[in-house]
C-alpha cells in the first residue's frame, strides 16, 4: 500500500495559509502529523477526538466537517468514514478553504483511506510484483516533495467574498450569495474550488452580468476586475 502520495498531499495543504498544523489518522493509526506542539499532546488530542468520533457513530450519525473554535485558534476537521484529516487554523486561514481543500483530498484517496488499518502498521509493504513501495517517513525527502506539490485548489473562497462585497452595492447579502449558487448550478459546476484561474474570472463575471441595469453591471464589473487584480 503506496500512501507516499497522500501524505505529500496532506503535507502539501500545510502551505495554505494560516495552516499551522495538520494531522492525518485513522483510530491510532496516525498516516502524518506534523502539528505546532509535542507529541505527547498531540496523542492527547487524537484520543479526544477518537473518543468524539466513537460517541457520534454509537448514534450513528454520520459526521463530514468539525469546526472548534478556542480563544488561541481554530481546529478543523474533515472526516472520510473513519479517517479525520485535522487541521490547527489561526486567524489568517480562510477555513472554507482549508476544508474545501481537505474535502477534495479525503474524496480522491477514499479507496486508499477505506483500506487503512485503525491500528499502527508497518510503513513499507511489498507489491504484487516483488517491489517494494515507497513511503516517505524521512522530514528532508518529505520537504523535498512538498516543495514541488501544488496545493490542489484555488482561492475561491475569497473570491466569493469578493463578489459577494462587489454585489453588496446593488442588493443584501443573501441576495448575493443566493445569486451566486444559482450561477454555480445553472453552470453545473459541482466544486468551484477545481477550477483553474481563467475559469473562476469567468465565472465571477457571470454572476456580475445578471445585474439587469446596464450602468450599474457596467459599474460592478470594472470594480470587479480591479478587485480581482489585488486579489
Amino acid at each position: 500500500m503506496n500512501l507516499s502520495p497522500l501524505i505529500t498531499g496532506v503535507a502539501a495543504l500545510q502551505r495554505l495559509d494560516g495552516v499551522a498544523g495538520v494531522m492525518l489518522f485513522k483510530g491510532r493509526n496516525i498516516v502524518h502529523r506534523q502539528v505546532p506542539f509535542s507529541d505527547g499532546r498531540a496523542m492527547e488530542l487524537l484520543g479526544v477526538i477518537e473518543q468524539m468520533m466513537d460517541g457520534y457513530f454509537q448514534v450513528r450519525r454520520k459526521i463530514r466537517q468539525i469546526y472548534l473554535q478556542f480563544d488561541g485558534g481554530t481546529l478543523l476537521l474533515s472526516v472520510q468514514g473513519e479517517a479525520v484529516l485535522l487541521f490547527v487554523l489561526t486567524g489568517r486561514a480562510d477555513a472554507d478553504l482549508v476544508a474545501s481543500s481537505g474535502s477534495v483530498l479525503m474524496n480522491d484517496h477514499a479507496i486508499l483511506l477505506a483500506a487503512l488499518s485503525k491500528e499502527p502498521g508497518v510503513p513499507a509493504t511489498t507489491s504484487t510484483d516483488g517491489v517494494e513501495e515507497l513511503v516517505v517517513t524521512s522530514p528532508r525527502r518529505l520537504e523535498e516533495i512538498t516543495s514541488k506539490a501544488s496545493v490542489v485548489v484555488n482561492n475561491w473562497g475569497g473570491v466569493r467574498k469578493l463578489i459577494e462585497n462587489v454585489l453588496g452595492k446593488v442588493m443584501g447579502r443573501a441576495q448575493a450569495a443566493n445569486l451566486i449558487d444559482r450561477t454555480l448550478t445553472d453552470r453545473e459546476v459541482v466544486d468551484p474550488y477545481r477550477l483553474n484561474s481563467d475559469e473562476v474570472l469567468k465565472l465571477a463575471v457571470a454572476v456580475i452580468e445578471q445585474i439587469p441595469n446596464t450602468g450599474k453591471r457596467r459599474q460592478l464589473l470594472q470594480e470587479l476586475e480591479s478587485r480581482l487584480a489585488e486579489l
